[in-house]
């Protein structure tokens, strides 16, 4: 009975060690820095476009404005609401 016991703690620590080898504890919270990552691409690129528009007309950067508002509070349920 013990032995069984030993053995298969002996087999789950086999095991861990092996996915670790793997690099599997480095892959965690990959997810998280690509999203970042867009996320700051996206902002780069709104910023540009902006920077961009800033001599087409004064109403280019008031549209972009509320455009981006708009899309914040339809991603966030309405958090951004007070905001003009």
């Amino acid at each position: 009975m013990i032995v069984s016991h030993i053995n298969a703690a002996i087999a789950a620590i086999h095991l861990r060690v092996l996915a670790l080898a793997d690099g599997e504890g480095r892959r965690v919270g990959q997810g998280t820095v690509e999203y970042i990552g867009m996320v700051v691409m996206v902002t780069l690129l709104v910023a540009a476009v902006a920077a961009a528009a800033k001599g087409w007309g004064p109403d280019i950067g008031s549209s972009l404005k509320k455009l981006l508002l708009g899309a914040i509070k339809k991603v966030s349920g309405g958090l951004g609401a007070g905001a003009s």
